[in-house]
């Protein structure tokens, strides 16, 4: 079963469209997707280099999961 939900105040990495972000849930598959440009990631793969976080930077964003 797909389960979607809105991340509140999320900004799209690609387009900038605030609050289009969508959670998706199928299975054991997790992934983000924006509904205004379709911009897709996978959350379950590990994150590459260039979205760590540079050091003192930020804290990163941890999804975790609803179950």
């Amino acid at each position: 079963m797909i389960r979607r939900r809105f991340i509140a105040g999320a900004t799209c990495p690609e387009c900038g469209a605030l609050d289009k972000i969508v959670r998706v849930e199928d299975g054991d598959m997790l992934w983000m997707e924006c509904v205004a440009c379709g911009m897709r990631k996978d959350l379950d793969a590990e994150p590459s280099v260039a979205e760590l976080p540079a050091e003192g930077g930020g804290s990163p964003v941890v999804w975790k999961s609803g179950k």
